[in-house]
């Protein structure tokens, strides 16, 4: 699974990337901010199945980006994944607003990640009826 992780905090991205790297079969590629990350995801030459998005990125926010990506007809079944620590129930409804159906809250843990990928791994592969 390729992964891309937007993440400004170098900490936070060392973590996610360590938990993910766990598994061989992910592919992690981490970017610092929202306009990298969707450079990236606009290159024909990358792709991506799952995204970890930070909402508190300097210059556009995560929030913004997910507006966009749910905007676009080429990535709005992208899987995406808020990672934040901002748990207020007005920064979660918009989220859910703008498209977002899966949510962490930081501080990360390994089995929050582990469930989270086995539940979008879970719906990607039902068998559509």
């Amino acid at each position: 699974m390729k992964i891309l992780i937007i993440e400004d905090d170098e900490v936070s991205r060392t973590i996610l990337t360590a938990i993910l790297e766990k598994t061989p079969e992910h592919h992690v590629t981490t970017a610092e901010s929202a306009e990298l990350a969707w450079e990236w995801l606009n290159d024909p030459g990358r792709s991506f199945d799952l995204v970890f998005l930070d909402i508190g990125l300097p210059g556009m926010s995560g929030l913004e980006l997910l507006a966009h990506l749910k905007e676009s007809f080429f990535h709005r079944s992208l899987q995406i994944i808020m990672c934040t620590a901002a748990n207020d129930r007005a920064t979660i409804t918009k989220a859910i607003q703008l498209g977002a159906k899966h949510y962490l809250v930081k501080p990360l843990r390994d089995a929050a990640v582990v469930a989270k990928l086995q539940q979008i791994m879970g719906t990607a592969k039902a068998p559509a009826r």
